[in-house]
C-alpha cells in the first residue's frame, strides 16, 4: 500500500476523482523510510533542494519494480541566484500566482531502493510554476500495481495545471500535462468498462452563428501515455435528439420512441407497461413556480391527454451545455418543454441524461422517474 506524505488542504479539493489511500501521520515517516529519503535528498542532481512541509521532504512511496520494497517519488527546486522557496506552506499561497518572481523551477525524482541505498532513475522537469497544489499517486489500471500515475498540480491565474508523470515500468515513463480553466473541465473514470482509467475533457468554445458549443474529447491509455481516442460535440447532438424525439411524440410513435430515448432495459419496461403506464414516468409536471402543483409530488397529465391530438411541442432554446460536470461526469438536467394538444397545453419536465460512455452510437437518454 502506498503512504501519501504531503499538503492535505489543497488536495482535497483538487483530485476530482482520482482513486488514492493515502496515509498521513504527525511524524510521515520514521525508520528505514525516514532513512531512506535522507539518502535520496543526498544523492539529488547538483542544485537541487527538496520540497519541504514541516522539516519533512515531500515523498510518496510506493513499490515501482515489484521487489517488496516501496520506492521513493520526491519533489524539489533548483534555487537559481539565490531565489527559491522549498517550504509548501509558502508554496501553496495561492497569493504568489500575481508575483512575477514567484515562478521557480520544479523536478520529480524517482529513486528506487535498495537494502542499503536509494538509486535516482528518472528526473522529470516539470517545468516553471508560481503555485504547489497537490501531489499524490493513482491508479491506470484498476487493482493492478502498475501502471499507475503520479499526478502533480498547480494552481494558475487560469485555472489548474494537472501533470501527469505515468509510469508503465522502470525504464518507461511519460509525462502528460493538461490545462482547466472556466472553459476546459475535466473528470477521469474507466468509461466503457475495460479497467483503464479514462480521461474526458469538456472544451467550452464560441462559434459565429451558432453561439456556445461544447466539445467532448476522450482520452485513453495506449500502454505508454494517455492519447486522444474520440471526439463528439454536445450541443448539436443534444439538438437532434431531442427534434428526433418531438417527432416521435407528435406522431404518437411510441415504440419508436422508448427505443431510441431511452436506455436498453428502460425500454423493454416501457414496452411491456405500455405508454398510458410507462410516460407517466418519463413525463411529470414541472416543480413550482412554473407549474401550480398541490401537495409534494408533481402529477403527470392524465391518460385523456394521450387519447388527444397532439399540435405541437415547444422545447425553450438551449444556447449552452446543459450538463454540470460532476466528479462522476455530467449530470442530468431537467427539461421543461409546452405540449400543445386540441383545447389546451401542458408544461411538461422530463429528465435528460448522458450516457456512462457517450462516445458510441447513443449519447442521451430520457430518465424513468
Amino acid at each position: 500500500m502506498d503512504r501519501f506524505i504531503g499538503f492535505l488542504g489543497v488536495a482535497l479539493g483538487l483530485l476530482l476523482g482520482l482513486a488514492h489511500t493515502p496515509s498521513l501521520h504527525s511524524q510521515p515517516y520514521a525508520g528505514v523510510l525516514l532513512q531512506a529519503v535522507k539518502d535520496a535528498v543526498r544523492n539529488l542532481p547538483a542544485g537541487h533542494e527538496a520540497l519541504q512541509r514541516e522539516g519533512f521532504p515531500q515523498v510518496i512511496f510506493y513499490d515501482l519494480d515489484g521487489d517488496g520494497m516501496e520506492d521513493l517519488f520526491l519533489l524539489s527546486t533548483k534555487k537559481t541566484e539565490g531565489m527559491g522557496v522549498t517550504d509548501l506552506k509558502i508554496l501553496s499561497d495561492y497569493s504568489r500566482v500575481f508575483e512575477a518572481k514567484a515562478a521557480q523551477p520544479f523536478f520529480l525524482h524517482i529513486f528506487l531502493r535498495r537494502q542499503t541505498s536509494s538509486s535516482l532513475v528518472k528526473t522529470i522537469d516539470l517545468g516553471s510554476k508560481r503555485v504547489f497544489g497537490s501531489f499524490h499517486r493513482f491508479e491506470i489500471r484498476h487493482g493492478a500495481r502498475i501502471p499507475f500515475g503520479i499526478e502533480v498540480t498547480f494552481p494558475n491565474r487560469v485555472g489548474l495545471e494537472r501533470d501527469w508523470v505515468l509510469v508503465s515500468s522502470s525504464s518507461r515513463i511519460e509525462l502528460f500535462v493538461f490545462q482547466e480553466q472556466h472553459n476546459v473541465k475535466s473528470y477521469v473514470k474507466d468509461i466503457n468498462g475495460d479497467g483503464f482509467l479514462d480521461l474526458v475533457l469538456f472544451e467550452d468554445l464560441f462559434e459565429d452563428s451558432v453561439g456556445y458549443e461544447t466539445y467532448a474529447s476522450w482520452y485513453q491509455w495506449d500502454g505508454t501515455t494517455y492519447k486522444r481516442f474520440r471526439s463528439v460535440n454536445i450541443l448539436r447532438n443534444l439538438r437532434t435528439f431531442l427534434q428526433t424525439i418531438r417527432q416521435q411524440i407528435l406522431s404518437k410513435n411510441w415504440d419508436a420512441f422508448f427505443q431510441y430515448a431511452l436506455q436498453p432495459q428502460d425500454a423493454s419496461y416501457a414496452k411491456a407497461s405500455g405508454p398510458e403506464v410507462a410516460l407517466k414516468r418519463i413525463f411529470r409536471a414541472p416543480p413550482p413556480p412554473l407549474y401550480s402543483v398541490s401537495g409534494a409530488e408533481a402529477e403527470s397529465p392524465g391518460i385523456e391527454v394521450l387519447q388527444k391530438k397532439f399540435i405541437d411541442l415547444i422545447y425553450p432554446e438551449i444556447l449552452e451545455n446543459p450538463f454540470s460536470l460532476r466528479e462522476e461526469g455530467p449530470e442530468s438536467f431537467l427539461l421543461t418543454f409546452r405540449l400543445v394538444v386540441e383545447g389546451e397545453s401542458f408544461l411538461l419536465s422530463t429528465r435528460v441524461s448522458m450516457y456512462k460512455n457517450f462516445f458510441g452510437e447513443r449519447l442521451f437518454h430520457l430518465v424513468l422517474q
